[in-house]
């Protein structure tokens, strides 16, 4: 037996992080410990000064628009009370928070999140309180720590095992390794314990869904019974063709009981009003420049004020929402071209009698062969034609009118073969749910990879328009592109997690490389710092906003149809990233720096090396945790980005009364693959080092403890999520928690291999053997448990169909006017049917939920997209004239431009217009609702209306003379307005509504 001294009186004792080391092992456990209690210390400041911002913030003005916009600027049944003032209130509040009003209020996806967050606590918290009871004083109790030992061959080496080491599987004295059986016994009940709770998480998530998707009110949606299918062949691209395909679906092969929507290439169209809106950007910024420079002027001169205090009357303002109306009379292209010879005229610009005329910003113009004016450089005297230098605003008014013209001509060719091909998908839509399931489930053509992939519950605002002619073999080619794309990703972005890594390890590579001595010469405070908190903030940071955005760019390459699956790409995509990049390659290039020098001084002894140093990247990841768990869970509450944009950054730009509604409208949501993919690797670090160093499942159990409050908080608060997978993002996490098993099982496979008693002498072969049999059984059940569950959650089971019946016919009974239609509640025509849910229900029938009286279903549908875009735009213009009313009747007491200390009132009147817009198909009429259904799966392109310029009522009155002169000059192809916009005495800009050629119908896209 090797005999062993000792240069301490005890063991056991706190001695072993400082007192008994020598001189460079007690520095580098020192300041291994001290930067992890300066990551604490960092952390935690941090943490508290966010959370103290927040609860100081979030009932003021500016609280109300970042902490809590769902409690006026949703529709009226997605509200939700106002954050309690209290922080106590509003902790309870967050833990009272029921399950039925997360879906509601959140949708599937916010729910099933929580529900993540939740299931890791319920995995980590009892393997917390076992393992660490268990395993921490296995580990540290007499121990290696810094005692020396003599070798076979002779030679006294010293552990070196200090600092968080000596509470991890390292320091377990080679005497003593039968204390590797507990490890073994923790392996095995933390696996088990995971798998089961795994398996349990996956049933509780199929009973959601499938009770979700078969509740009456998601039923009723468009989306439920309508299919996208993919790669059709030439000879199936037609109406008619589809139906005769897919008519056994429905009964008695009645083809009117089917919908279909044959995909077109509107590439140029789409291009078109790109265009047209980028330059209708331009014009605004440019009329609000002009606007601010003439009222600077006006009250120079101390004119009396023109914004004509006495309120408009409703009947006016609805007149002037005549503009809107497709029936204004027509402009030629020659009458565009002489209105803007007339605006080319400064003296007659509602500004001139303020401004001089070089205060309008200038462009110099060349005519084209095609006898347009355009844009060219006074730095291009050999270009050829006439030339001449004109007001900005001229030629951007007269360029949005001639592309106006454009755009309306090919609005009525939508059908043009030669224009427009057709592609090879269509959105095909059955009177039942349960058809749509069955026509995915089956085998639609008889050659492989015709008529495939299909895709259910598709929204029409979630399609990916640019990918809707993706070839199979197309598909194939841009995966590979895809998936070179990302490995060359994974190469490039070694290079900074490596130097991160290593510099995790610096208080290491001092004693380790020759020429790094010189930093044994710095502060430990400085190494600890540098070493702790900052390495850890710099990689969150770095794989955090960068590597998202480049998966979901590669998920649209390799062709999502819909923004749904694009999600569910970019989660597979970001989650292998950080499971290779921030755990496997951090965890080697924290050790191996370590490894190699001690490899070289002494090669004998290479397993040894390599058992004791490997797990020591465990604190690397516990400084990562840390940063996580308390400086951006705060953040998350804080939102300091949002309080530092809205507050500092935005005020600086010139904000048009376009982009300051959007600021005040848009209520933030969530990119679902980043969020998901970043938890699930949190996990998976616990998993892999939950034996090997069980001080990690403390860390872990706080960070999804944290996050879980603040998620609550926003996802009930803040944040309006339209993409909804159905909860397929959480089965996805919840398989790839197998990644950290599998791992584990490994490595502690290997582990057991490496471990050598005092005899050098391999001491755990059962323990490896034992090992290696529960990971052949975990992949077994991983197996059997993805196969036995995956028909459940891609498709619905008929053993649902007569429940759902049931529950639909109930609801229908319910209802007023449409006791008629019971008998075959079902079977009614998929353009009959009026939704009435939000894009996330209960599950449960929600009070107040509407459902339309039915149509007969002989009612005809119409013959081409022209037909039913043109009805659709036709519906819209009258849309938007209803709306338009109800915003004037709530926005009538204001007659003035509003100021700071009415900010709350211009937040209200702001609210009660974005509760003018219709939000369910119960506020259209009969025709509005038919055209509205008739054209959802139609590209939105065709349904574009001409923009409004929208600038702000000014104390000069300068808006009001642009208006109503413009008016009469360009008609409906150039139409402005200041309505609900306001110019303040500092300049700025403040809004009561939204943009006036708003799409009356946005709201309607969660019911579709």
């Amino acid at each position: 037996m090797a005999t062993v001294e000792t240069n301490s009186t005890g063991n056991g004792t706190l001695e072993t992080f400082f007192g008994s080391a020598p001189a460079n092992v007690q520095a580098q456990a020192g300041i291994q410990l001290r930067a992890f209690l300066l990551n604490i210390a960092v952390s935690l400041a941090l943490f508290t000064a966010q959370i103290v911002a927040f609860f100081l913030l979030k009932s003021s003005a500016l609280g109300r628009r970042i902490y809590q916009p769902k409690t006026y600027l949703v529709q009226d049944r997605l509200r939700v009370d106002a954050v309690p003032a209290d922080p106590v209130k509003w902790i309870r509040r967050i833990f009272s928070i029921r399950d039925d009003e997360l879906m509601l209020k959140c949708g599937l996806d916010g729910y099933f999140f929580i529900r993540f967050l939740r299931a890791i606590l319920v995995i980590f918290v009892p393997l917390t309180a076992i393992l660490v009871t268990v395993l921490l004083p296995m580990n540290y109790n007499k121990g290696k720590g810094n005692k020396f030992h003599l070798t076979s061959d002779g030679h006294r080496v010293r552990w070196n095992v200090a600092g968080l080491d000596t509470l991890s599987w390292q320091n377990v004295d080679p005497a003593r390794t039968n204390r590797y059986w507990a490890h073994l016994l923790c392996a095995i009940l933390a696996v088990t314990w995971s798998l089961y709770r795994m398996y349990r998480e996956k049933v509780h998530f199929i009973d959601i869904r499938q009770r979700f998707l078969t509740s009456p009110e998601h039923r009723l949606k468009a989306s439920a019974r309508t299919i996208l299918v993919t790669n059709i062949p030439s000879e199936y691209r037609s109406k008619e063709a589809l139906e005769a395909l897919y008519d056994v679906f429905v009964d008695n092969d009645d083809r009117s009981r089917l919908t279909v929507w044959v995909n077109r290439d509107y590439k140029t169209l789409r291009a078109l009003v790109a265009r047209r809106r980028g330059l209708r950007h331009a014009l605004e910024k440019a009329e609000l420049r002009l606007l601010r420079q003439a009222n600077v002027k006006f009250r120079k001169e101390g004119a009396p004020s023109r914004t004509g205090h006495a309120v408009e009357t409703a009947e006016k303002t609805i007149r002037d929402s005549a503009v809107f109306d497709n029936e204004q009379r027509d402009h030629s292209r020659q009458t565009i071209t002489q209105a803007f010879e007339q605006d080319c005229a400064e003296e007659r610009q509602p500004w001139h009698k303020y401004l001089k005329p070089s205060a309008a910003s200038k462009i110099y113009l060349i005519r084209g062969k095609d006898n347009n004016w355009k844009p060219t450089s006074l730095f291009r005297p050999w270009a050829s034609g006439e030339k001449r230098m004109a007001p900005r605003i001229a030629w951007l008014r007269m360029e949005i009118a001639q592309l106006t013209i454009r755009i309306d001509s090919l609005l009525a060719e939508l059908d043009n073969d030669k224009l427009f091909k057709k592609q090879n998908s269509a959105f095909i839509q059955f009177d039942r749910q349960m058809a749509a399931h069955m026509a995915c489930s089956l085998v639609s053509h008889n050659k492989a990879g015709r008529m495939s992939p299909r895709f259910l519950e598709v929204a029409p605002h979630e399609v990916v328009w640019a990918n809707m002619d993706v070839t199979s073999f197309g598909r194939f080619v841009r995966t590979c592109i895809a998936l070179i794309l990302f490995v060359a990703m994974l190469l490039l972005w070694a290079i900074p997690t490596t130097i991160l890594g290593s510099l995790s390890q610096l208080s290491s590579l001092s004693y380790t490389v020759s020429w790094l001595s010189w930093l044994r010469e710095w502060p430990s405070w400085i190494l600890g710092l540098i070493s702790g908190p900052l390495v850890a903030i710099l990689l969150a940071l770095l794989i955090q906003l960068v590597v998202p955005a480049l998966a979901r760019k590669l998920a649209v390459l390799v062709g999502a149809p819909t923004r749904s699956k694009r999600e569910v790409i970019t989660q597979d995509f970001y989650f292998t990233f950080l499971f290779i990049e921030l755990v496997l390659l951090t965890a080697v290039s924290s050790s191996a720096i370590k490894i190699v020098p001690l490899i070289i001084n002494n090669p004998v002894n290479i397993p040894t090396l390599l058992a004791t140093n490997i797990p020591t990247s465990a604190n690397y990841f516990f400084n990562y945790l840390i940063v996580q768990s308390l400086g951006f869970s705060g953040s998350i509450l804080f939102q300091y980005l949002r309080v530092l944009y809205i507050t500092t950054i935005w005020p600086w730009f010139t904000q048009t009364p376009r982009e300051e509604a959007w600021l005040q409208t848009t209520i933030p949501h969530q990119m679902w693959g980043n969020v998901y993919s970043l938890f699930t690797n949190f996990a998976v670090i616990g998993f892999i080092f939950c034996v090997v160093s069980p001080l990690i499942l403390i860390f872990v159990s706080i960070t999804f403890s944290f996050f879980w409050v603040a998620y609550r908080h926003n996802y009930y608060y803040v944040q309006r999520n339209k993409i909804d997978t159905h909860g397929l993002l959480f089965n996805n996490a919840i398989s790839q928690l197998f990644a950290g098993v599998y791992v584990m099982e490994i490595a502690l496979i290997g582990l057991f291999l490496l471990v050598r008693d005092s005899d050098e002498n391999v001491a755990c072969k059962a323990q490896a053997i034992i090992m290696i049999v529960l990971l052949i059984l975990t992949a077994i059940f991983h197996f059997v448990m993805e196969q036995h569950l995956r028909p459940l959650y891609e498709f619905l089971p008929v053993t649902v169909e007569d429940s759902a019946v049931d529950a639909e016919r109930r609801l229908l009974i319910s209802h007023d006017g449409v006791q008629a239609s019971l008998e075959e509640p079902e079977r009614s025509s998929s353009s009959d049917i009026k939704a009435t849910s939000e894009s996330s229900p209960a599950i449960t029938p929600q009070r107040g939920s509407t459902v339309a009286n039915r149509p007969q279903k002989q009612q005809q549908q119409p013959q081409s997209m022209s037909t039913t875009a043109h009805d659709a735009r036709k519906a819209l213009s009258k849309l938007k004239r209803n709306t338009a009313v109800k915003i004037t009747n709530t926005q009538l007491h204001l007659s003035e431009p509003p100021n700071i200390s009415r900010r709350r009132e211009v937040a209200d009147q702001l609210s009660a217009a974005i509760a003018g817009y219709p939000d369910e198909l119960t506020d259209l009429t009969p025709d509005e609702r038919v055209a509205q259904l008739k054209a959802a799966f139609q590209d939105p392109v065709t349904r574009e209306s001409a923009p409004v310029i929208w600038i702000p009522k000014d104390e000069a009155g300068v808006s009001r003379d642009v208006v109503s002169r413009l008016k009469a000059v360009y008609g409906r192809h150039l139409m402005y307005s200041d309505e609900g916009a306001f110019l303040t005495r500092r300049g700025k800009v403040q809004v009561t509504q939204p943009a006036p050629d708003t799409r009356p119908d946005w709201l309607l896209d969660w019911v579709l």
